[in-house]
């Protein structure tokens, strides 16, 4: 069972003696045309591999875009988050605990606009695996400690607590490319 391939060769093997007296002629001419034919294929599969790599460049472009938060500019985004930054610094525990609950909310609201459903944001909270957002168990605590700041009004919070959820807050917004 030979294919059409090995057929063709035998035919050209069998020739070669016919164009010279070691068809040594012949020979030399199969060399060049096959390494006209490998330059061509080589060149093809330089063109196929950039083609590749822009295709792949063009789909992680609109990845990026359909995670980011529809609607919501960088620049919207970065003034937001100083806003929530500044009361840190403030030396009142009233500022740092509005800077927890704003930092909350604003993610909160980041995690609606990318499509995240649920009717608080514990239940959204639910959808994200750590694949998706590397410190998913450390924005859980954060948002239990706004619960604890929002439903009991004798919660103390410190200045080092306080930072250190906006920091949570801060390292999940810029996984999501918000920040």
């Amino acid at each position: 069972m030979r294919t059409e391939f090995f057929k063709f060769y035998d035919n050209v093997a069998a020739a070669a003696p016919a164009y010279g007296e070691s068809g040594g002629d012949f020979i030399f001419i199969l060399k060049i045309i096959s390494v006209i034919v490998s330059i061509l294929l080589l060149a093809g599969c330089i063109f196929l591999i950039f083609k590749l790599k822009k295709g792949i460049s063009q789909s992680l472009e609109m990845a990026t875009e359909e995670v980011s938060a529809p609607g919501l500019t960088k620049k919207v985004s970065d003034e937001r988050w100083e806003s929530i930054v500044e009361k840190l610094e403030l030396e009142d525990e009233s500022s740092w605990k509005l800077a927890v609950i704003e930092a909350d909310k604003f993610f909160d609201d980041i995690l609606k606009r990318t499509g995240y459903q649920g009717e608080d944001m514990g239940e959204r909270l639910k959808q994200i695996t750590p694949a998706q957002l590397s410190n998913i168990e450390e924005v859980w605590q954060a948002h239990k400690m706004r619960n604890n700041i929002v439903h009991d009004s004798d919660f103390e919070t410190k200045k080092g607590q306080a930072r250190r959820a906006i920091e949570i807050y801060q390292k999940a917004l810029e996984d999501l490319e918000i920040l």
